[in-house]
């Protein structure tokens, strides 16, 4: 601004001393005394003169801003501009090249940082990422997708066929924004893989970004912590059956192999002793059943749910296990908003889920359970069942959702296991937010 000032007041001072001496050479045009004409040519000459000045001046000006706005055109920030040479007016002009030059060079050093970042982040996640545009030409791809199929270069989506020709449809029919789970097999290897398309548009182009997450090494080292779990639950389970009746049979045998000591009061200690032998193999098979029902869930039976009327009719269902003090209220914060699913499935998921919200505020004055259907911003179909009960245990957070695993004095250990398991049948997830005297969140995340 202080050059741009500096050079209009010059071009002012230039014009108004042009205009001046052509008054003056006016006026000695019409003076008609002995050196009129020669004041005249005089004037004119300097006139002339300085107009040459003044284009010259607006020449070298317009020269001098051309060459900066070149350089910027063509990224030369590397070049700097004498302040120190020359007028004040071009010193002024220089300084403030320099200075936006230097505002240049380190925005371009900031976004070269940045782009390294985003290069260093884009090259190292576990995600493997590829872009193509419209036509399938791939524009990048990462570390981690090369990894993933085992595969140095990718030179169009086609190169998915080679590998897989399901995946190749799959990759073709993907909806946007949703996640799938596919099994490839690569290398003779049976590989899960969790895969999300995204579309990116920049003007007129369109680029379709897809990314794919192993899912096999991420599940195996989980398996294996549940597992370890899953048998001690088990082992505990079996020992607590098994030992009682262990001990209680070698003492009937013992009795009975005894002759001397059979009498009417030993005969109802063996009797007393078979029946608790009876309970206990009861309770096992029971275990067993439970343990059967984990196992075999019924193949999936996908319907469109509107969700409203859905509730509307499970609530009435569930109108006589509500306790006087506890309301049991729904929310569905869209009109018409609806899911995929199997009905009677999920039927059994969500009333499993209201059952425990209910066991949780059974002594709470004002009880609550609350259940709300809403969307999240990446328009997954979310369903809330929350309850302002005794929450849970931080130790047991962790363990709900394994096989029989139960605080409950009579509970099976298997309804959250099974609500997971028929929430993954549905390419869903279960979660649990909970504070200990605060109550407890369940949410039942849909991604189609």
């Amino acid at each position: 601004m202080k050059a741009l000032k500096s050079f209009r007041v010059r071009i002012i001072l230039l014009l108004s001393l042009i205009f001046l001496l052509m008054f003056a050479v006016f006026v000695a045009y019409f003076q008609h005394e002995h050196f009129g004409m020669l004041w005249v040519i005089l004037g004119s000459i300097i006139i002339l003169l300085l107009i040459i000045s003044l284009f010259r001046q607006i020449y070298e000006v317009n020269n001098q801003i051309a060459d900066f706005l070149m350089s910027i055109r063509y990224d030369d920030f590397a070049r700097t501009y004498s302040a120190t040479d020359g007028n004040e007016p071009q010193a002024v002009l220089f300084s403030e090249f320099n200075a936006i030059t230097d505002k240049f060079r380190n925005l371009r050093s900031q976004n070269e940082a940045n782009r390294q970042l985003m290069q260093l982040v884009f090259e190292n996640v576990d995600t493997g990422i590829f872009c193509a545009d419209k036509d399938g030409t791939v524009l990048l791809t990462n570390r981690a997708l090369k990894a993933i199929f085992h595969k140095s270069y990718f030179q169009d989506l086609g190169t998915f066929k080679l590998i897989d020709e399901t995946l190749f449809g799959v990759l073709n029919k993907l909806p946007i924004n949703e996640r799938i789970v596919q099994k490839v097999v690569i290398n003779d290897e049976v590989v899960q893989l969790a895969i999300r398309c995204f579309i990116l548009k920049h003007k007129n182009d369109e680029f379709r970004l897809y990314t794919f997450f192993n899912l096999s090494g991420e599940l195996s080292g989980e398996e294996i912590k549940s597992y370890h779990k899953l048998i001690s639950i088990l082992s505990h389970e079996i020992m607590n059956s098994v030992t009682p009746i262990a001990s209680l049979s070698e003492s009937a045998a013992g009795m009975l192999n005894d002759n001397s000591i059979i009498n009417p009061e030993n005969m109802a200690d063996v009797a007393q002793a078979l029946e608790v032998i009876q309970k206990r193999s009861a309770g096992l098979l029971k275990f067993t059943e439970n343990y059967r029902r984990l196992t075999k869930i019924p193949v999936v039976n996908m319907q469109p749910i509107v969700l409203e009327p859905f509730f509307i009719q499970l609530l009435a269902l569930m109108k006589n296990e509500v306790p006087k003090q506890v309301e049991l209220d729904f929310k569905c914060f869209r009109p018409n908003m609806q899911v995929s699913g199997d009905p009677v499935l999920l039927e059994q998921v969500i009333i499993n889920l209201i059952k425990n919200a209910l066991d949780a505020v059974r002594e709470t004055p004002d009880g609550k359970v609350l259940i709300v259907a809403d969307r999240d911003e990446q328009m997954r179909t979310l369903i809330k069942i929350s309850d302002n009960g005794h929450g849970i245990q931080v130790d047991n957070l962790e363990q709900i959702f394994i096989p029989f695993f139960t605080t409950k004095a009579h509970g099976s250990g298997i309804g959250l296991s099974l609500a997971r398991q028929i929430m993954r049948l549905h390419q869903g997830d279960i979660q649990v937010v909970s504070e200990e005297s605060n109550g407890t969140i369940f949410t039942l995340i849909f991604f189609g």
